[in-house]
């Protein structure tokens, strides 16, 4: 394992301040986060879909179980299942998602989030939670959290904007084809949006390439687990992208993700295998699964609705 300087630009030191995550410390049996939404946020397409909220929602969905989980145990996320309405999100304004703990085992938690946009429900998301015998950082659940080792907890503000701004993606000609504005990100003939650029997260044939970097981690020092469906979301988005015809739209109607294992933040670069399992007319199944060599670190299941 070699470390090396992600793609992604230094634009924060972890994944909430990156994405513009803020809210309420880590109350059980409910939750309240929010996000601030921009420019740097969007995809190719200048669109906010679930790859920008990712990290919001797998914060949001840990935090009740966290509040009731001793000091010696650190928690880890399991599965999230995302499941959209259809409600288009706009690129600038305030996500808002509350997640409630439905029910606690000891060894697992199961969690509803429910994403809205102003009196709009934008999702709903059902998590699974597992603790674990590692322990949380304290520095790093300072941050995270807004809980120390030594203090109580407190909530942190929403951010006002952004920790860097972005210029909006040009428009693509609607004459391309899916598959050939694809190929055209491959070739770089046309960029893969902001968040692909923050997410260090750039499209291949088979699905795409992935360069962590340091500001990804989590309390436990491996990866958020929101960044890490961010980035299998984007690479969702565009298999499902490169199924559409000439100006047709499309959207990541739903998306569920399995965290097999915790991937390092310090390594060269992982990959994320995706496959169509059926394209209909209206909507594309895909599978995919996010690797370091020859390991599964995640695999995820996606339904991209055309438009």
């Amino acid at each position: 394992m070699t470390s090396a300087a992600s793609a992604s630009p230094t634009i924060g030191d972890d994944p909430l301040t990156v994405f513009g995550v803020g809210g309420e410390p880590p109350t059980a049996p409910a939750t309240r986060m929010r996000q601030r939404l921009g420019g740097l946020l969007v995809d190719h397409r200048g669109s906010v879909d679930i790859a920008a909220w990712a990290v919001l929602v797998d914060s949001a969905a840990g935090a009740p179980f966290v509040a009731q989980t001793p000091p010696d145990r650190g928690v880890v996320q399991a599965s999230l299942a995302f499941a959209t309405t259809g409600v288009e999100v706009a690129t600038e304004g305030v996500l808002t998602a509350v997640a409630t703990l439905r029910h606690d085992s000891g060894a697992f938690g199961l969690t509803t989030v429910d994403v809205t946009a102003g009196d709009d429900l934008v999702a709903t998301v059902l998590a699974r939670s597992a603790r674990t015998g590692r322990v949380f950082d304290d520095a790093l659940i300072e941050r995270l959290t807004g809980a120390g080792a030594s203090g109580g907890a407190r909530g942190w503000p929403v951010p006002s904007s952004l920790p860097a701004d972005a210029p909006a993606p040009p428009a693509i000609d609607p004459v391309l084809t899916g598959e050939q504005v694809v190929a055209a990100i491959v070739d770089g003939r046309i960029g893969g949006g902001p968040l692909a650029d923050v997410l260090g997260v750039s499209p291949t044939a088979d699905g795409a390439r992935f360069r962590p970097a340091p500001w990804m981690a989590n309390a436990l020092g491996s990866m958020h687990g929101g960044v890490v469906a961010a980035a299998i979301a984007q690479a969702c988005s565009w298999a499902g992208q490169s199924r559409t015809g000439a100006g047709q739209g499309y959207r990541l109607a739903d998306f569920a993700v399995d965290f097999f294992r915790s991937p390092p933040v310090d390594v060269d670069e992982l990959t994320i295998d995706t496959r169509v399992v059926r394209a209909g007319r209206r909507v594309v199944s895909l599978v995919a699964e996010l690797r370091d060599g020859d390991t599964v670190l995640a695999q995820a299941t996606a339904a991209v609705h055309l438009t």
